[in-house]
């Protein structure tokens, strides 16, 4: 997805050094308006995670598993967001934008919107302690497949007595 350069506030942020719940926290109490954006060593490669806000309001999310090319957004993507932020090796960036910024963001990117509000009180559940690899097997294994064995190739060759 494509996000405007805006006014980056932190870049490069290990986020093992920082406390994220409260990091996001505070966007709300800022009155936030632009993006955190983060790249997380996960469990079967890198995974990046975004969070917009507007106004000190989260309005978008999307995360993507770069490795298999699955990208999931709005709603669905938060809880998959947070869960990169507890990965062993993650670092974020903190852009600030416009307030017309971030409605470009999601006219353009109108699957990334949340449709559920989430509150600042919310943030300290979201995150967890410690990375799930089950999540991401769980929305992996529905969209990759076991790669075939030799014998199927073989076979999908026309060559079934080779694989023998």
């Amino acid at each position: 997805m494509n996000l405007p350069v805006g006014e980056i506030i932190s870049q490069g942020v290990n986020f093992n050094e920082v406390d994220s719940k409260r990091l996001v926290q505070s966007l709300f109490e800022k009155n936030f308006s632009g993006y955190l954006i983060v790249a997380a060593e996960g469990y079967d490669g890198l995974e990046e995670g975004m969070l917009l806000f507007k106004q000190g309001s989260l309005v978008g999310a999307y995360c993507e598993y770069d490795l298999h090319g699955i990208t999931i957004f709005g709603d669905d993507s938060i809880i998959h967001v947070f869960n990169s932020f507890a990965a062993s090796f993650v670092i974020g960036d903190l852009v600030s934008l416009s307030n017309q910024q971030v409605d470009l963001v999601t006219a353009f990117n109108d699957k990334a919107k949340l449709d559920s509000p989430i509150s600042k009180e919310n943030i300290s559940k979201l995150v967890p302690k410690v990375y799930s690899k089950e999540l991401v097997e769980s929305i992996l294994s529905a969209v990759v497949h076991e790669k075939d064995n030799r014998k199927d190739v073989f076979k999908k060759l026309g060559l079934s007595g080779l694989g023998d």
